[in-house]
């Protein structure tokens, strides 16, 4: 009997770590699945992989300035 309380007990904490892991796990999942992907688009059409990668790119460095020029506004209001 108590061989079962204790797996009960392990299987709850493992239970407990993957919830807590679950979306760092999800999250590195879903990179690997966009860099896959993004070799695959580079292999089989590189024009057009090469376009949306740059366009991507160039959107973050935008929300990037924008959100630095954001910050930079809130801290000269007050």
């Amino acid at each position: 009997m108590e061989f079962l309380l204790l797996w009960a007990d392990n299987l709850d904490d493992a239970l407990g770590a993957l919830r807590h892991l679950a979306p760092k796990i999800l999250g590195f999942i879903a990179a690997f699945a966009l860099f896959a992907a993004t070799g695959f688009a580079l292999a089989l059409a590189p024009e057009a992989a090469l376009g949306l990668i740059g366009l991507v790119m160039s959107a973050s460095l935008i929300e990037g300035v924008r959100r630095r020029r954001a910050a930079i506004a809130d801290t000269t209001d007050d």
